[in-house]
């Protein structure tokens, strides 16, 4: 969780998207992974995201 918080405040410039196993956000020249194979799961969810504003039409769940 300390490591997620250093990415609060900060501009995604990109994604990689593989849905069987990984969710990659690019910050300049970080890349946080997030991992979505079934084996790395500890619930349903592994990341979710809420459009701007909490807008919840712009709502993705892996």
């Amino acid at each position: 969780m300390d490591l997620l918080h250093r990415y609060i405040g900060k501009t995604i410039d990109g994604y990689e998207l593989d849905p069987n196993r990984l969710l990659a956000l690019h910050f300049g020249d970080d890349r946080f992974v997030i991992p979505l194979d079934d084996e790395s799961r500890v619930g349903p969810e592994a990341a979710h995201y809420l459009g701007p504003d909490g807008v919840p039409g712009g709502m993705w769940i892996w």
